[in-house]
């Protein structure tokens, strides 16, 4: 997507207003480590794309698996070989980000040359893939209900 530094920058200015959320990529020293941020950085600009161009495929599926055992303590820390001092991302942190990383989405959406009504039909589908992601992220916390 052309726009995801700019979105990046939105939810990573959001993130890090928020201490209980940076608190997350803090190093054993207690502060954020540079590198896990860029790293984590890298990939939610990857699942920007996906949202919007990959196919819901099993493939895709297996990848949203992933992404919900990196932020569970099955897989948090894991996969950049970080040392934080937080273990896993709450649920509720994840549920709660929904909104946000919603909301500021429709003011890049208006930035293209689409009508009011399509750009009112990618915010109602972001908002379901955005919820959708979240849903299948959640399954490592609620491994005894699926």
């Amino acid at each position: 997507m052309p726009q995801t530094e700019g979105i990046l920058d939105v939810w990573y200015g959001f993130v890090g207003a928020n201490p209980h959320l940076v608190a997350t990529f803090a190093g054993a020293d207690g502060a954020p480590d540079p590198h896990y941020l860029a790293a984590v950085r890298q990939r939610f600009g990857q699942w920007i794309d996906d949202v919007c161009n990959r196919t819901y495929d099993q493939t895709w599926l297996a990848y949203q698996e992933e992404i919900g055992r990196r932020h569970h303590p099955t897989g948090k820390n894991t996969t950049d070989g970080v040392t934080s001092t937080a273990t896993y991302i709450p649920l509720r942190h994840l549920t709660a980000l929904i909104v946000p990383i919603t909301m500021t989405i429709r003011g890049f959406l208006t930035n293209s040359e689409a009508s009011a009504e399509e750009v009112d039909a990618m915010y109602h589908a972001w908002f379901k893939a955005v919820t959708l992601s979240v849903v299948l992220w959640s399954r490592p916390y609620n491994d005894e209900l699926w």
